[in-house]
């Protein structure tokens, strides 16, 4: 029954018995396979290019292993990390915060040891908060001195959200710095004005690593008092070359999508392979990730319409046969199902196959079950939230989240990049994914939470799943504002318990554990102030700073 409804965000119900609207197509259609060459603006040629960042990089080794001062190794550090091209100095930087983990600072240098504190942890290095109780009054309040050195103040900022759930002065320090240098920032003048404006709008560790590099290369550009030419042409030379590498992957993609002929076919679903691999993008920017960027880039953007075949499209009476035709895994049984569910099943079980034949063939079907096995209690929870839907029931906050935090798709998503990234992936770490760890969890909650919070207006006034701000707002009868707002505090918490796990998690590698983390940190990329993977314009000028425009040198 055609409906015509409009609803948030300027969409249109076009079926109000299927809850289904009309999502928009993305912005980027197949600009990338028409377009597959990234233009530049150097007076060189590629090549040229190439050989240079690799003489930089030598000159670069050489600095940083020349430096003594622990101030300038950390600052040194730090600038290569932000700048994107800390991989090719992983031996040496973590040799160098080895020794520096030791390094004791003079009592007054909040700007050392905030920048020690900071660089330490996001390494799992164990360093006491209480570091900073030097620069506490007998009150426990920064003391006046320190309120009016901005470089100082964000650098504490910055520290300050490698904090874990107990470190009360962390939590503090956070509040403390951030209305500081929101009082403060209209009353400094470039470049320190917008460092502190990029950093308040989302601290360095919570960012997206690639795309804060294009976004930190002008900043660290313009600040003279800090930035080294030397590295300024590093970090852009081999931002240049990424986004070559990334041009053709996006590329891969997109000519696979639009090759297949099973998603032609979805037309209530959202086609995102631009968007799928921005994501996956975040999770592993690395030149040496190629693989694993791509296929997981391909389970993205095949998950996409399983969501939106539960979500904007079936009904219950289609949806139970067709849930238990997916989680059988048996490609003879799709011929039982109805059209447009026989062409999502082809297509999801083709990735997967794909998948499969990708990996190492010792381990390959072992692995991809352990995926299959997650994707199952996504679907499960797919059919409890329809029932939800069709009888408007709002369930208590813990029924709520027990089936929501597996159907937002993050603990799958979580182990399928951990599957196709293959380091360090053995039997136990798949097991232990398995048992959905607090860490994939606490990721599962940002990732449901902000959501629901950005899409609430959206999912309600087309009479969807009810959100996490409806339930709160019923269980404790408090506003939409209010309930936004305590479910903010329970995504900073999320984060505060991400970041405990990470330092104690100790058999796991450290190189897994970021997956989980950056799973998170695409959310405050994507999820922010509106949900971008669905309405993919919002997305543009992100996505275009890292695979559409080139760096300008």
């Amino acid at each position: 029954m055609a409906a015509n409804r409009v609803i948030a965000q300027g969409y249109t119900v076009v079926d109000e018995r299927r809850h289904e609207v009309d999502y928009r197509l993305s912005v980027w259609g197949d600009y990338f396979i028409k377009n597959p060459t990234l233009p530049h603006t150097h007076q060189n040629s590629k090549q040229w290019m190439i050989e240079r960042r690799d003489k930089l990089i030598l000159e670069a080794r050489d600095k940083l292993l020349g430096l003594s001062d622990p101030l300038a190794e950390l600052k040194m550090i730090d600038a290569l990390q932000l700048l994107g091209v800390s991989y090719h100095f992983k031996v040496d930087i973590d040799s160098k915060l080895q020794k520096l983990s030791t390094h004791k600072f003079d009592n007054e240098n909040l700007l050392g040891i905030s920048l020690q504190f900071r660089l330490l942890r996001q390494e799992r290095h164990h360093i006491s908060h209480d570091v900073f109780q030097s620069f506490l009054d007998n009150q426990g309040n920064f003391k006046a001195t320190l309120q009016s050195d901005v470089r100082s103040l964000l650098a504490l900022y910055e520290a300050s959200h490698l904090g874990t759930p107990n470190e009360q002065f962390l939590k503090h320090a956070q509040r403390k710095t951030s209305g500081l240098l929101k009082s403060m920032v209209g009353h400094l003048e470039k470049p320190l004005a917008d460092k502190v404006k990029h950093a308040l709008e989302t601290p360095s560790f919570r960012r997206m690593k690639i795309l804060e590099s294009r976004l930190y290369i002008p900043l660290y550009q313009e600040d003279k008092e800090e930035c080294n030419v030397m590295l300024l042409e590093l970090a852009k030379l081999n931002f240049y070359l990424l986004q070559c590498l990334y041009r053709e992957e996006v590329k891969e993609i997109c000519e696979w999508y639009h090759g297949l002929e099973s998603p032609r076919k979805l037309f209530y679903a959202r086609h995102r392979p631009v968007e799928a691999y921005f994501w996956a993008l975040g999770l592993y920017y690395e030149p040496q990730y190629a693989k694993a960027r791509k296929l997981l880039a391909k389970f993205i953007a095949t998950i996409t319409p399983y969501d939106d075949t539960f979500d904007n499209y079936g009904v219950l009476e289609e949806l139970q046969p067709f849930a238990d035709i997916m989680q059988r895994w048996n490609l003879n049984d799709i011929e039982q199902l109805g059209e447009d569910y026989k062409d999502y099943a082809q297509f999801m079980f083709g990735t997967m196959i794909e998948i499969e034949n990708a990996l190492p063939k010792d381990i390959a079907t072992i692995n991809v079950k352990f995926i299959k096995k997650i994707i199952n209690e996504v679907c499960k929870g797919y059919v409890t939230e329809i029932v939800w839907r069709d009888n408007k029931y709002i369930p208590p906050v813990e029924e709520h989240l027990k089936v929501t935090l597996i159907t937002c798709f993050y603990w799958a998503i979580n182990c399928t990049a951990l599957v196709v990234f293959e380091e360090n992936v053995t039997k136990e770490v798949l097991e232990w994914m398995s048992t959905f760890p607090p860490i994939v969890k606490d990721s599962c909650i940002v990732s449901r939470l902000m959501d629901d919070i950005v899409a609430h207006e959206f999912e309600t006034e087309r009479n969807n799943v009810a959100t996490a701000v409806t339930w709160h707002m019923k269980e404790y009868g408090t506003t939409k504002e209010e309930a936004s707002e305590v479910l903010w505090d329970v995504v900073e918490n999320a984060w505060k318990d991400m970041n405990k796990e990470y330092l104690n998690r100790t058999d796991i590698p450290a190189s897994l554990l970021v997956r989980v983390i950056n799973l998170a940190r695409m959310m405050e990329t994507m999820y922010k102030e509106i949900d971008g993977y669905t309405d993919s314009a919002i997305l543009k000028n992100r996505i275009s700073l890292l695979l559409e425009k080139p760096i300008s040198f």
